[in-house]
């Protein structure tokens, strides 16, 4: 139940890289929509503000030749499923945590993209060697160096709303903010100071903003409206996110919102989940990245703006019972601005789905003897869940083994508006 997401914003010529011209072929992404009653209404409290620099890439960038007269400025967003630091993998962190690595394997994935972003599916958290309840299996915490492995393991950010963030209760959900900050790695959907945890996540990349909102519609408490953690994590509830997503799309390049819900184990997302996704996708974010049924969901789109309703599990174990817990995807998410474009409304977009297979904890990319195989499984499973959503078009499998998206005629002629007395009476 945690997700993953990467971006990077680097400078890149169109004639030094001829595959960022034809990454971003598709459409542009559609002007945000026209809501004047929210857009002049700002989010309660300033949004917290990361303006950390991204990772260093100099390597991979290319040097522009003196024959260019034009640069692509790029932003690549990688984003991921469930992650999980806790039970087995966590006793492993507590003996040697410099050892534990279970992202290297989709490094090319991850150093070649802007920002990292995963759902943290464990609190961080001391409990004397403990990692998993001895009375219930579905409680469970990292350790605390488990803030360790996520910062080697090149994540910028993960998002905390989702049901395993009050397993071991307020003091570790404390804990792991405390871990987190004292590894540089930002974090979503759940603070410290009540009621602030429906507020964006700002980070910066070069000159592009990125707001990342993060909510949990599953909670392992009782209800939610009646537990203390209701101060300190962001529930799906629209009312309190529409003023914040509109204000977020006026003022930033990016807004994406990770989700965390639905049914475990189902390749259908449910109702109350689509309706919820229907609503926050009409505020005109970029995408909304989906975690918690721990398989594969298909892929929606609202325009030329993707939902990806389940990413399955990224660093979790296979259930015996459920194969397409043994399978995920990253999304990577690709925004450009063409030369002489300074606004949202004239960005191009690509999306893409980067498989894997999961051994033990670990995703491993498609490779070897088998990987033709792989690749045929997982189109036909994509292709056929999405359709249940609407559908989704895809690509010829690219060299590094990620697969390109695009909305199928029907779904990209939708429109994804509403007029502003429907937000406001919500």
């Amino acid at each position: 139940m945690t997700w993953l997401f990467a971006a990077v914003a680097t400078t890149v010529t169109a004639c030094d890289d001829d595959r960022a011209a034809a990454l971003f072929d598709g459409g542009v992404a559609p002007a945000p929509p026209a809501i004047p009653e929210l857009a002049r209404a700002s989010a309660s409290g300033a949004p917290r503000v990361s303006s950390s620099g991204a990772r260093s890439t100099a390597a991979s960038v290319p040097v522009a030749s003196a024959s260019c007269q034009s640069a692509r400025r790029r932003l690549v967003i990688l984003g991921g499923g469930d992650v999980n630091l806790a039970r087995d993998l966590g006793q492993e962190i507590l003996r040697d945590p410099s050892q534990v690595r279970p992202l290297a394997s989709l490094s090319a994935w991850i150093d070649s993209s802007d920002l990292f972003f995963v759902n943290l599916e464990s609190q961080l958290s001391d409990q004397g060697g403990e990692t998993q309840s001895p009375y219930n299996r579905l409680v469970f915490t990292g350790p605390p160096a488990g803030a360790e492995v996520l910062a080697a393991s090149r994540v910028d950010l993960v998002s905390l709303a989702n049901n395993h963030m009050w397993d071991y209760g307020k003091r570790a959900l404390f804990s792991t903010f405390d871990q987190l900050d004292r590894v540089n790695v930002q974090y979503v959907g759940a603070t410290r100071e009540p009621n602030r945890a429906y507020e964006p996540l700002v980070i910066r990349r070069g000159d592009w903003s990125i707001a990342v909102f993060a909510v949990t519609q599953i909670w392992n408490q009782g209800a939610f409206e009646e537990h203390e953690g209701r101060a300190h994590v962001a529930w799906a509830r629209f009312d309190r996110l529409a003023k914040g997503l509109v204000e977020a799309r006026r003022a930033h390049d990016v807004v994406l919102l990770a989700y965390h819900g639905g049914a475990e184990y189902l390749d259908l997302p449910m109702a109350w989940t689509k309706e919820f996704v229907h609503w926050v996708m009409r505020t005109g974010v970029d995408g909304v990245l989906g975690h918690h049924p721990h398989v594969p969901q298909g892929v929606e789109w609202h325009g030329q703006r993707p939902v990806f309703y389940s990413l399955g599990n990224l660093v979790f174990g296979m259930h015996r019972d459920h194969e397409w817990t043994g399978t995920g995807y990253l999304a990577r998410l690709s925004f450009e601005r063409p030369p002489g474009c300074e606004t949202v409304s004239c960005q191009v977009f690509a999306a893409e789905a980067c498989p894997y297979r999961i051994q033990g904890t670990t995703p491993l990319p498609y490779a070897g003897p088998g990987r033709a195989a792989l690749d045929r499984m997982f189109r036909g499973m994509l292709d056929r869940v999405s359709k249940r959503v609407g559908g989704t078009e895809l690509g010829e499998t690219g060299s590094d083994g990620c697969i390109p998206l695009r909305p199928p005629e029907r779904a990209g002629l939708r429109k994804s508006r509403v007029a502003p007395s429907a937000i406001t009476s919500r």
